[in-house]
């Protein structure tokens, strides 16, 4: 990784920064800017392996601007409208994902409607469905990689903040064993 050299009075300046944006280090605050200014300018940064080696090398989590492969993973940590979830999962995030959806107003009809994977009115608990009482409808069990797809539209499309912190498990069939990553979506 590079360094870069910053006099004492930037460096303070990034620390206010690192707390008005809820970053933890310096190195984050950058990325965020950097991430930020590269929207605005309508530029791509291309997520390539050797990125991903680097941060690996550094220990920091990679940033993946597209969804990678989320078979063999596990969530790590998860931030949804700026609140920590405690102990979540894929599909326990989509089902908060949901709720949060559902307090915008909507019934349990049009709720239905809304989400794009497999749903019934009321309750219903075969082929792989659960019900949800708070929600009013049953769900049926998503892989990481399709709940992440809906959490992620439901974000975007209502402008619900979401990002996750997760770990591949040490699989030879996973993307990058052992690594972690973060998404985000509805920002």
């Amino acid at each position: 990784m590079p360094v870069v050299r910053i006099s004492d009075a930037t460096f303070v300046d990034l620390k206010s920064i690192a707390t008005w944006l809820g970053a933890d280090t310096p190195s984050k605050t950058i990325e965020r800017l950097v991430r930020e200014k590269m929207d605005a300018l309508d530029l791509e940064r291309d997520a390539g392996e050797e990125m991903i080696e680097a941060a690996a090398s550094e220990g920091e989590p990679f940033f993946f601007e597209r969804t990678p492969g989320l078979t063999f993973t596990r969530i790590l940590a998860a931030n949804l409208e700026g609140q920590s979830l405690d102990r979540p999962n894929w599909v326990g995030l989509l089902i908060e994902m949901a709720k949060r959806v559902k307090a915008k107003g909507f019934t349990q009809d049009q709720l239905v409607k809304e989400l794009q994977i497999p749903t019934k009115h009321d309750s219903y608990e075969e082929e792989g469905y659960r019900f949800y009482p708070r929600l009013g409808i049953s769900i049926q069990g998503q892989s990481a990689q399709d709940a992440w797809k809906e959490i992620n539209r439901l974000a975007d499309k209502h402008r619900i903040p979401v990002e996750v912190e997760f770990q591949w498990r040490d699989n030879e069939k996973a993307q990058h064993p052992g690594r972690v990553g973060i998404i985000r979506a509805g920002t």
